[in-house]
């Protein structure tokens, strides 16, 4: 399986378990599990640094996480179209897809959250070459050292799910956003480390079917 196939697959895993988590908040009147998604927006800085994007699945069982999570880097320089023509414009010069699995801690305050995760990675690097002959000066398949630590807000009580925030629908739910931030990165052949804005969605702790 390609790196696009494992970047589409876990794409695929991560919108199946958000409409999962969707229906389950409307029909479900267990106590709920502990099951959410994020992505991240950052950047990263070293070998493999640029514009970073995340994604991840994670899951609690007491104290215990686990993510499988998704990470991309880019990094651009400025181009010029034309000596005549001075048009700029953006110039990929390298990119990373990196896939992880992670365990830690996670520690929860009533409406906030903060965790710290270490695991293992199959990452794929690649340097451009801007005579596209052959298409890359560096490309490298190898194993990382992941990382991640965290915090995020959420609401502390069951309350309606709103649509964008802003549109109330359905019942009082465990289901819900969360917003924080995020330090991640690889230790690894080409390592990186960044910081960047994390959105959730899902169940974010277990829920008091009293407190709504």
């Amino acid at each position: 399986m390609g790196v696009s196939n494992r970047v589409r697959f876990i794409l695929l895993a991560a919108i199946s378990l958000s409409l999962h988590l969707v229906v389950f908040s409307q029909t479900s009147e267990k106590q709920n599990p502990v099951l959410f998604v994020d992505e991240t927006l950052g950047g990263a800085f070293g070998d493999a640094g640029g514009l970073a994007l995340g994604l991840g699945i994670h899951y609690q069982v007491k104290r215990n996480l686990f993510t499988a999570r998704y990470t991309g880097t880019a990094n651009f320089s400025v181009g010029i179209l034309d000596p005549l023509i001075p048009l700029p414009y953006p110039l990929l010069n390298s990119s990373l897809d990196e896939i992880a699995l992670l365990y830690g801690q996670r520690f929860i305050d009533n409406g906030h959250a903060y965790g710290i995760s270490l695991g293992v990675s199959y990452n794929h690097y690649r340097v451009f070459n801007k005579k596209n002959d052959p298409p890359y000066d560096v490309n490298s398949e190898y194993i990382g050292l992941p990382f991640e630590a965290n915090i995020k807000w959420f609401k502390s009580v069951k309350k309606r799910f709103r649509i964008y925030g802003l549109i109330p629908v359905g019942k009082p739910t465990a289901f819900g956003g969360s917003i924080g931030f995020k330090f991640f990165g690889n230790i690894s052949k080409q390592s990186f480390a960044g910081i960047g804005l994390s959105y959730g969605l899902g169940y974010h702790k277990v829920y008091d079917e009293n407190l709504q």
